[in-house]
């Protein structure tokens, strides 16, 4: 079958809006943990439900400091971690091990990079679906399939990682950790474990949920506005070649 122009231009379309919506769905999930992990209410609100403040011989005030010294520590705006804590009085600077302040200033480091790398994610789709636009009139233009997608496949993936979650989260935490923190597995019975139990992190799966739900809303509407200007563009160059003859 002979190749035609039109064809190409539709295919690269396609892929342009596939991979602009691939990377915003994938990049609006992240920000979704990103936005809730680093909120310190929402750590406070976790912390106060699921760590038993008298049964570790400290108060709610203490995790409440907690929370706030965790959080400035992992956002970069204080260098050292060193929460102002006791537990069975025993005070923080001897029950963390070194390991445990070394998996914190890793997950730091993550949580520190987060904007810019997410950011970035941002700027190459909005980049790929300028593009698109660019060559709407060429029998390019924004495609919507492509679009579409390009949201489906990872929305796919995340229903199901979310699914896991909801049906046995303490498998999924073990796997992630396994396969994506190594250097944040630490016994149960590690002093520092008791202030991070596995259901402080599950409680942040209905505000996570919450926040992507918003999210996707937001870029499913999208093509609605780009769909229209893209045959805005096309007409007005069709109008152009049009005069120009």
């Amino acid at each position: 079958m002979p190749y035609h122009p039109a064809q190409g231009a539709r295919r690269g379309a396609f892929a342009r809006c596939f991979a602009a919506a691939l990377l915003l769905t994938l990049a609006a999930a992240a920000w979704a943990v990103y936005l809730n992990a680093v909120s310190r209410p929402l750590f406070e609100k976790a912390l106060l439900e699921t760590v038993d403040a008298a049964a570790l011989g400290t108060n709610e005030d203490a995790l409440r400091g907690f929370a706030e010294d965790t959080l400035l520590f992992l956002t970069g705006s204080t260098q050292a971690w060193e929460p102002d804590l006791t537990v069975g009085g025993v005070p923080a600077s001897r029950f963390i091990s070194q390991a445990f302040r070394d998996h914190m200033g890793t997950v730091r480091g993550w949580v520190t990079a987060a904007p810019w790398v997410l950011g970035g994610a941002a700027a190459v789709a909005a980049g790929l679906l300028g593009w698109a636009l660019a060559g709407a009139g060429r029998r390019g233009g924004f495609s919507m399939q492509g679009y579409y997608a390009g949201v489906a496949v990872p929305l796919a993936l995340l229903a199901g990682v979310g699914v896991w979650a909801v049906l046995d989260f303490a498998s999924l935490w073990k796997i992630l950790h396994l396969t994506l923190i190594p250097d944040g597995i630490f016994p149960a019975g590690d002093p520092v474990m008791q202030l991070f139990p596995e259901a402080l992190f599950s409680a942040y799966l209905t505000p996570v949920c919450r926040t992507l739900a918003i999210m996707l809303a937001a870029l499913l509407v999208l093509p609605l506005i780009l769909r229209p200007v893209s045959l805005r563009i096309a007409g007005a160059r069709a109008r152009l070649g049009g005069t120009k003859r």
